[in-house]
Order: structure tokens, then C-alpha cells, then sequence
């Protein structure tokens, strides 16, 4: 037997009192002899053992009726008969993942994930306790009008969530309602790529119930990328898209809301999608937004991709020749394809590229380690004029490889930085040192290191420069024979020191850092979404969100779904491969899948621990009392 209110067990004490005055009247007089009433104790002696009897068994009754109404007090519950079912304390499990949001039989099919919660919540009594735990990792809790309420404000993701996650939150919450039993109540639509978590969830003792809706889509058509390149237009640049479709499909690229290309590209699996490059120019300029859309199908959701492009003039660049050859060559093809232009040195929108040692710099400036190691002493005094708070480390000559460091616990792959750097091969380097000075030891955040080498700092940026441990030439790393250190490069210039900002394409729920200097995001539809502290949580539908400094874009966060929400095989009719399905998600001692609605909610109340007591407890109370009652009485 368990107690959900245990503090009232002390009420049993009062049992005592009863006993108390029982003793109390049991006490014995003087002795008077009185010959009158002799007769008097002849009859007192033949009634004496009915009066004990009586006596005794109004103690009991009494005694009864107090400890009753205590444990009646404490709410037991135990596997005995009672009334309705025993307190339970339920985690439901709500997917809605992107797939959720497919329309089924003219009903969109969160809709009925959604249904079978409420009818679930619309059981919960108010000795239970009950969780609503979503895919994006949103949390509801309280009473069931306030789960009932927040059901209704719920919609579908603009992206996969992470089932993983809300699955190990909701065993966490579930354990915290002990003494209730525990359950996590799962809905989904059983997308293939909604269960596939980097690790299974432990559930240990606490049951697990999925309830799987099966899904009919034969069909589907959807965007599955929309990349522009390169992503500041001067003014003009490209778009490639991949398009699956299991028929031929007409799409429509829209920049800033106006379309500017159609076309149509064939049927093609989402393994190898048609792909296109469109060619454009933009009369817009500074941050816009963009978008490649399909004519609507049952999954809406995956039928516009979205992409962001900054339009403005190309940077302007002054090249040193004690920058090398091979960094002069990769500056000389972006001003030949027009994405740089030279500029005069000197002048504070030009940034120049050169070597550290070189005399008569002033910021910005992208600067290389000195080819000549008698030089370093003269680079490190440049770099203290210039107020760059790193220094030139004694030269190292064994190979190490350039590793990217993780932002946000998460490995970087996808930026030009990680392109460039990750795995290069360094054979000549200086460990770059950071020395602040007096004015940078008050500063609030550190400079960012790009790569490292060896273990030690290799390639940093700060206000106004960029700075790499080695000297751009092939005796001392592969970096300027690689394919992706022109774009690191114009990356760097562009965005590093220029005023690109930042481009950041996320997905729905994503956790991104370095927001530091954002004050607001500014939505699709124009409101502003106030960003405190160094991370953000993004938004949970698609689309294009600008970053703002006050009244500033200062980049775009260009959040799309995951190309594998849109795999159509992965939302199969078949429902009985739904137990394979949700052990490669949970792993525990009671997990189980149904596709019944009225069986997974039987099922979730069977697994409470016993029945509630608190009604069979009172009833004894009162007949003990009204028992009591009777006997004194007669």
C-alpha cells in the first residue's frame, strides 16, 4: 500500500484519546460499606461481564473510525478492490514532427494524434498528475483543462523535433509523480526518421505505450534544397534546388515575394533528386529573403524551401605582395569574377591582406604569419600596435592536422571555416598566444578561434581582423592548394570584416550560439521576437528570420525541415513492424505498440499499481461511527 498524502498518517494518533478515556473511567474509588446496597452489587456483579463487553467493543468501534478517517486522509493506494482507476502520473508523448501535419481523408493527421491525447487527458482525474511533452521539446503541465488547453494551441513543426529527447524527458517526469504509477503514453505517425536517435532511450521500469497511425502517402512532392551561391550577390548569383517528386512537378523561385523563375524537372526519389541551377540578379538590395515552392500536396509542410542572400557591392580589398603568391592569386580570381574589388589602403571600409611583419597596417586587415622566422619578432610588434590581442608562438615544424572547434557541443561541418580547415594538413606554424593588453582584460567575451593546430589556437578573428599561424604557402600547409580556401577566404573578407553578418541555416528547434550581439529576430511577417544572452532557441516553423542589432539586419537564421520528414515510405500503412519501430527508440522492461486508440488508452490505465482507496476508507469510518452510535444508545 502506498499513500499520496503520507502527513495525515499523524492523525492516527488520535486514537488514543478513546483509549485514554477508557482507562480514565476504569479507575477505582474508596470503599464505603452501605448495608443498603448490598442488593445493589449482586446485580452489578450478574451484569458486569455484558457491561466489560460492551465496553470493550465501543473502544474498538471508536478506535476504527479514527484510524479510518486517517488513512482515509493519506489517499492509499494498493492492489485491493476500490473505486475508479488508482492515481497515475502520465507523460504523454505528442509527435508533431513535420510529417504530422499530413492531410489524410481531407483531416490533417495531427489532428487525430491530437484527439486521442484529449481522450486520454479527458480520463485523469484530479489525484493524477499528467505531462504533455512535444517533439520540439516543449512542456505542458497542470490540471487537465490547462493540458486541454494547451493541445489546442498546439501545431505541427516545421521540422523533425527530437522524439529521442522528449521520450527521455517524459520517463524523467513520469518518475517525478511517485508514488502514482508511472507511464509514458506515446502518439505518433511512426515516421521512420522521427525514431532514429543518436542513442535508445532507457525507460528501466516505467512502462512505455505507443500508439501508431497508419499513413497512406503513396505520394509526395518536396523541396529538399535551396542553396545560393555565393550568398552575398553583387547583384547577381545563382540558386541550385533538388526537387523529389514521383512525377513530373512545375516550381516557382520567389525573392522577396515576387517570382523571378519557373520551371519543371522530372520525377526523382529523394536519394537522388532532380536538381537545377537558376541564374539571377536581384533589384533588391541588402538582406532578402527567398523561397522555392511546389504546387500543393497531402505534406504541405515540405512543398517551399526556404533561402536567404545578401545583396550589396562586392568588398573592397588592398593586397600586400608580403601576403605570397598564392593568397595574392585566390584575392586576383574573386576581383576577376567580380565578387572583390580593389580598393586604397588606408581608406576604413578597404581591408588588407598581407603578411603580420609588414610595416604601416592599419584595421581591417586579414594577415598571414611571416614567411621568414627572423621576422616574428616584427610581427608580434605590429600586432600590438595594431591592438590585436594575439602574438606569434616559437615556430613548430611537425605535421599536425587543423581540426574546427564545435560550436554549441555540436561539430561544425557545414560552414566555409570547416570546409577549409577541418583535417588540412599543417607542416610550419606559429601557436598563436592570446595576450590581451590592459584595455582587453576588461572585455566581457574572448576572441574566436577558426581552427587549431597541434592543440594550440591557429587561425582566430576579432573586431576587425583575421589572423592565420602560418604562412599561406605549400611548404607549410595544403590550405591554398584546396578547392574551399578561395570561398573561406571570401567568406572571411565578406563577413568576418566586412558587413555580411551571419547566414545560419538551422532546423526547427535548434539550439544556435553566439547571439551575443542580436537583440531581436525579426519573423516573416515582420514582427520582432526579443534575443537576450549568448543562445537561441529557433523558431518552430519554417521560414526566413532576420537577425537585428536595434534597427540593423545584421544576418538571417534560415530554418528548414530535414529532407528525410518528407520520405514518403517512411510513413507506411504497415503497422506491425511498430514494435521493431519503437525498440530502436526505447529500451525498458514494458514497452509496447497498438494501433487501437480505445486499447492504448485501456492499456495506460491498467498499468496503474492498484486501485484508490480513499472512498472504501471513509465508508468504514462512518459505519464504525453510526455502529458506535447504535450500541451507546441502547
Amino acid at each position: 500500500m502506498a499513500f499520496l498524502a503520507p502527513a495525515f498518517l499523524a492523525l492516527a494518533v488520535l486514537a488514543g484519546v478513546p483509549l485514554l478515556v477508557h482507562l480514565l473511567r476504569r479507575r477505582v474509588g474508596r470503599v464505603v460499606d452501605f448495608p443498603a446496597v448490598r442488593y445493589l452489587e449482586r446485580m452489578e456483579q450478574e451484569h458486569s461481564k455484558d457491561l466489560k463487553l460492551r465496553n470493550r467493543l465501543l473502544l474498538l468501534l471508536r478506535l476504527l473510525a479514527v484510524i479510518a478517517i486517517a488513512l482515509a486522509a493519506a489517499r492509499p493506494i494498493a492492489r485491493l478492490v476500490g473505486v475508479g482507476h488508482a492515481p497515475i502520473a502520465v507523460a504523454i508523448v505528442l509527435d508533431n514532427s513535420l510529417s504530422a501535419g499530413v492531410v489524410q481523408d481531407g483531416r490533417v493527421l495531427f489532428d487525430s494524434l491530437r484527439a486521442d491525447a484529449r481522450k486520454l487527458v479527458s480520463d485523469l482525474t484530479s489525484d493524477d498528475r499528467a505531462w504533455i511533452v512535444t517533439a520540439d521539446g516543449r512542456v505542458i503541465g497542470g490540471a487537465p483543462s490547462a493540458l486541454l488547453a494547451g493541445l489546442d494551441a498546439l501545431t505541427p513543426l516545421g521540422g523533425r523535433g527530437d522524439l529521442a529527447a522528449a521520450t527521455r524527458r517524459a520517463v524523467g517526469l513520469a518518475r517525478s509523480g511517485t508514488p502514482r504509477t508511472p507511464v509514458v503514453a506515446m502518439v505518433s505517425d511512426g515516421q521512420r526518421s522521427t525514431f532514429r536517435g543518436d542513442s535508445v532511450v532507457n525507460a528501466a521500469d516505467v512502462p512505455v505505450l505507443l500508439l501508431r497511425h497508419s499513413v497512406a502517402l503513396a505520394r509526395n512532392r518536396a523541396v529538399v534544397q535551396a542553396t545560393p551561391d555565393p550568398v552575398r550577390w553583387t547583384p547577381g548569383g545563382a540558386v541550385t534546388l533538388a526537387i523529389t517528386s514521383s512525377d513530373s512537378a512545375a516550381w516557382r523561385l520567389s525573392l522577396d515575394g515576387r517570382t523571378v523563375a519557373r520551371g519543371v524537372v522530372p520525377p526523382a526519389t529523394l536519394e537522388a533528386p532532380s536538381r537545377v541551377t537558376s541564374r539571377l540578379a536581384s533589384a533588391s538590395t541588402g538582406w532578402v529573403r527567398g523561397s522555392v515552392e511546389l504546387d500543393a500536396d497531402a505534406l504541405r509542410a515540405d512543398d517551399t524551401r526556404w533561402f536567404a542572400v545578401r545583396v550589396a557591392p562586392p568588398p573592397t580589398v588592398s593586397v600586400r605582395g608580403e601576403g605570397g603568391a598564392f593568397l595574392g592569386a585566390a584575392l586576383g580570381t574573386l576581383v576577376d569574377e567580380g565578387r572583390l574589388a580593389r580598393g586604397r589602403e588606408g581608406d576604413p571600409r578597404v581591408v588588407t591582406v598581407s603578411s603580420a611583419e609588414a610595416a604601416g597596417l592599419r584595421l581591417p586587415v586579414l594577415l598571414s604569419a611571416p614567411r621568414d622566422p627572423i621576422a616574428l619578432g616584427e610581427a608580434n610588434r605590429q600586432l600590438e600596435r595594431l591592438g590585436i590581442p594575439w602574438r606569434f608562438g616559437a615556430i613548430a615544424r611537425s605535421q599536425v592536422l587543423a581540426r574546427v572547434p564545435a560550436r554549441g557541443g555540436a561539430p561544425d561541418t557545414t560552414t566555409p571555416s570547416a570546409r577549409a580547415f577541418d583535417g588540412t594538413p599543417v607542416r610550419l606554424r606559429y601557436p598563436l598566444v592570446y595576450s590581451p593588453g590592459e584595455q582587453e582584460r576588461g572585455q566581457p567575451s574572448t576572441p574566436d578561434t577558426i581552427a587549431t593546430a597541434g592543440g594550440a589556437p591557429w587561425v582566430v578573428a576579432g573586431d576587425g581582423y583575421v589572423l592565420m599561424g602560418s604562412p599561406i604557402e605549400p611548404e607549410a600547409t595544403d590550405l591554398p592548394l584546396d578547392a574551399s580556401f578561395v570561398p573561406w577566404v571570401l567568406e572571411a573578407l565578406a563577413r568576418r570584416l566586412g558587413d555580411d553578418g551571419r547566414l545560419l541555416e538551422v532546423t526547427p528547434g535548434q539550439v544556435v550560439t553566439g547571439m551575443r550581439d542580436v537583440t531581436a529576430l525579426e519573423r516573416p511577417d515582420g514582427s520582432l521576437l526579443s534575443v537576450s544572452g549568448d543562445r537561441l532557441t529557433v523558431p518552430g516553423q519554417a521560414g526566413v528570420y532576420f537577425l537585428r542589432r536595434q534597427a540593423a539586419r545584421i544576418g538571417a537564421l534560415v530554418v528548414n525541415g530535414e529532407p528525410s520528414e518528407s520520405d514518403a515510405a517512411g510513413l507506411g500503412a504497415d503497422t506491425a513492424n511498430a514494435p521493431a519501430l519503437l525498440a530502436g527508440l526505447v529500451s525498458g522492461r514494458d514497452v509496447s505498440a497498438t494501433a487501437s486508440s480505445a486499447g492504448w488508452k485501456e492499456a495506460v490505465f491498467s498499468r496503474a499499481a492498484g486501485q484508490a482507496l480513499l472512498i472504501p476508507f471513509l465508508a468504514l469510518a462512518l459505519l464504525a461511527l453510526l455502529a458506535e452510535a447504535y450500541i451507546s444508545g441502547r
